[in-house]
């Protein structure tokens, strides 16, 4: 491989002692960067050279993109794939436009790296009550996207990792044109790397799709996919970001193993080891015992 890299992506979960501050105080909202902020440092002591924003203060991947959009409301809860989260669903009522300001209270200081739902995925999560076309609600949404791609390039981003669980379940072969005219006003927006991840569902014609998108990755859940499934990527051009640390279940991975499965592919371009989902279903001193991990794998094939 040209490059290894580790990084871990998504909603870090909170402590036990910051869910009992939000229990007991109506604004805690400086209690949550606080927490964002040593998650940083914790990065740092563990030699990170990709400083992911923990997003503490995320309630869900929406929510804060949604109040920082004019046009966009949110209303109602719904149940986030197969897991035991929710979320608020984003309602689209006029034309999406960027609320100055706003997004930059969420995003934490020291960070180059940070997660957003990709376009296709917030157009299938969300409600729509103003285009009435699903290919003009993915272009809107994707212009939203690169306003706020181009906000945290500003802020010193240099990653930007677009979530795409919804490849897996919601058909999209039918708006792959408008996907990736939507991804490209993304990237063409962000002056770092974009790193698509897809996860939950084994579809091949995802990562196919993807292969010929204009982003500069793709990101794998590797418990959902197959190292098989993987080989055309590894010959695409693509960054490939090898999901194979599981934000889903406490149980520890073998180290040896996940090294062999790397040092066996026959890969020549940019590969970044990560979770394949977030973090946030975990409670955290096991997140904390798995980001270790991450940096402790990458420090040995390095």
């Amino acid at each position: 491989m040209k490059e290894l890299n580790a990084y871990f992506f998504g909603i870090f979960p909170r402590s036990e002692k910051l869910i009992d501050i939000t229990r007991k105080k109506q604004d805690y909202h400086e209690d949550l960067m606080q927490e964002s902020l040593k998650m940083i440092e914790y990065q740092k002591s563990k030699n990170f050279k990709i400083i992911s924003d923990p997003q503490i203060a995320w309630e869900d991947m929406f929510r804060p993109l949604a109040l920082s959009t004019e046009g966009i409301t949110i209303n109602g809860l719904n149940r986030y794939f197969e897991t035991n989260t929710f979320y608020k669903v984003p309602v689209i009522r006029a034309k999406p436009s960027v609320k100055e300001g706003v997004l930059k209270k969420y995003l934490t200081t020291g960070a180059s790296l940070i997660s957003f739902p990709d376009p296709f995925t917030f157009s299938c999560l969300s409600k729509d009550e103003f285009y009435g076309d699903k290919e003009k609600l993915i272009e809107g949404i994707g212009n939203l996207i690169a306003e706020f791609a181009s906000q945290i390039s500003k802020e010193g981003y240099q990653y930007l990792i677009l979530k795409g669980p919804s490849y897996g379940n919601c058909e999209f072969r039918n708006y792959e044109k408008s996907i990736k005219d939507a991804l490209s006003v993304i990237k063409d927006s962000f002056k770092g790397k974009v790193i698509v991840h897809v996860y939950f569902y084994r579809n091949l014609n995802a990562l196919n799709f993807l292969a010929f998108s204009p982003v500069d990755g793709i990101g794998v859940d590797m418990y959902s996919f197959k190292v098989d499934d993987i080989e055309d990527l590894l010959n695409s051009g693509k960054e490939l970001a090898l999901g194979i640390i599981n934000g889903f279940n406490t149980k520890m991975e073998n180290e040896d193993y996940i090294i062999s499965i790397i040092r066996s592919l026959n890969f020549n371009g940019s590969l970044y080891i990560t979770n394949n989902v977030d973090f946030e279903f975990l409670p955290q001193q096991f997140a904390l015992k798995k980001v270790d991990l991450i940096s402790k794998i990458a420090g040995e094939i390095s």
